[in-house]
C-alpha cells in the first residue's frame, strides 16, 4: 500500500503565510494546499449551539466540531465539548453566562442552518430571523430549538483558549428529545436514537459542480443502516469487560482450553509486571499470537 505523507504544519504555515483558504473556518483544501482537512476531521454531525448575553439577547449558531462523551465514576456525568472562533458571538456569550443548549437539527432545517450562519448583528435572535420555535428550558436560561429532535442543556465546565479558537468543556444537565422519536426508537431493534432523525453532516465549503454557483457549506445525509459488529469473540455478557472475562468467553467457545486459558492469563500478568519489550519480548510476542489467534483477523 502506498501512502501520501503531510506535514501538518507545514500546511498551515503554508495556508497563513500564503492567505491561503477559508480563515472563518481555517478549512484546508486541494485547491489551495494540496491536502483537506476532511482526512483530520471526518464529516460530524451539526447541530445548533444557543447561548443568550448578559442582557438576555439570544444567539444561535451552527457549529460541526465537537462531541459529547461520559465521564466515569465516583461522579458519573455526560459532557460535550466543542471550539468556537473568538470573534463569534456565542462564544462571547458563553465567557459571560456559561450556559447553552445544543440542539441536533434535520434535514429539514438546512435553510435555517445557513440563517444561522450568516452575520446577524449581534443581540439580534437568528432563532427568530430563521422562523425557529424556543423550547424553553427546565435548567439553563437559554432556549433549544422545537423544530430540533434533541436539545441538550449545558453548562460549561472548563474553558481552554487555543489562538483565535475556545474549547469549552460542558456538563449536559438535561435532555429533551421528541417524544414520537423515543417512542419510534424503543420500537427498532437496534434503537439507534438520533440516526433515525435525518441528521446533517458537514462535508465541506465549496461551489457548487454544476451551476457555479458561489461557495456555501456542503452537508451529507446519514445511511440509516446498522451494522453490528462481530460476536464470535470477546466477553459473553459485556461489550469490552475485563481481560479474564474475554478469556472466560473464549474457553465457553472452544477456542482455547482451560489450561489455555490460564496460560494465557499468566502471560498476562508476566507481561504487565515488565511492559519493557526489550527484557520482556518473547513475553509480549507468544501474548500477541495468542491474542492473534483467538480474534482470527
Amino acid at each position: 500500500m502506498e501512502f501520501n505523507y503531510y506535514r501538518v504544519s507545514d500546511i498551515l504555515a503554508e495556508t497563513e503565510r500564503e492567505e491561503k483558504g477559508d480563515f472563518y473556518e481555517c478549512l484546508e483544501t486541494y485547491e489551495t494546499t494540496g491536502f483537506s482537512h476532511r482526512w483530520i476531521q471526518p464529516p460530524v454531525v451539526c447541530y445548533f449551539v444557543t447561548t443568550v448575553d448578559r442582557f438576555g439577547n439570544s444567539n444561535t449558531t451552527a457549529v460541526s466540531m465537537g462531541t459529547a462523551f461520559q465521564a466515569m465514576p465516583p461522579h458519573m456525568r455526560w459532557c460535550y465539548a466543542f471550539a468556537m472562533a473568538n470573534d463569534r458571538q456565542g462564544r462571547r456569550n458563553l465567557d459571560e453566562t456559561g450556559e447553552c443548549v445544543i440542539s441536533y437539527f434535520p434535514y429539514s432545517l438546512i435553510r435555517q442552518s445557513e440563517v444561522a450562519g450568516l452575520p446577524v448583528p449581534d443581540g439580534i435572535s437568528e432563532m427568530e430571523v430563521a422562523g425557529l420555535t424556543p423550547l424553553p428550558s427546565k435548567q439553563v436560561k437559554p432556549c433549544g430549538i422545537a423544530e430540533c429532535v434533541s436539545n441538550l442543556e449545558a453548562k460549561v465546565i472548563e474553558t481552554v483558549r487555543i489562538n483565535g479558537s475556545t474549547l469549552f468543556v460542558l456538563e449536559i444537565v438535561g435532555c429533551s428529545v421528541h417524544k414520537d422519536a423515543v417512542e419510534k426508537d424503543m420500537r427498532t431493534p437496534y434503537e439507534p436514537g438520533m440516526l433515525m432523525s435525518d441528521l446533517l453532516f458537514e462535508v465541506s465549503i465549496k461551489p457548487d459542480p454544476v451551476t457555479g454557483d458561489p461557495a456555501r457549506l456542503n452537508y451529507a445525509r446519514l445511511n440509516p443502516e446498522v451494522y453490528p459488529t462481530p460476536n464470535d469473540f470477546g466477553p459473553d455478557n459485556r461489550w469490552v469487560g475485563t481481560f479474564e472475562e474475554w478469556m472466560d468467553g473464549e474457553e465457553r467457545r472452544g477456542k482455547i482450553t482451560a489450561e489455555e486459558k490460564q496460560h494465557i492469563l499468566q502471560l498476562n500478568s508476566l507481561w504487565l509486571t515488565n511492559r519493557d519489550p526489550d527484557t520482556n519480548g518473547e513475553v509480549k510476542k507468544e501474548l500477541t499470537d495468542w491474542l492473534k489467534k483467538i480474534v482470527n483477523c
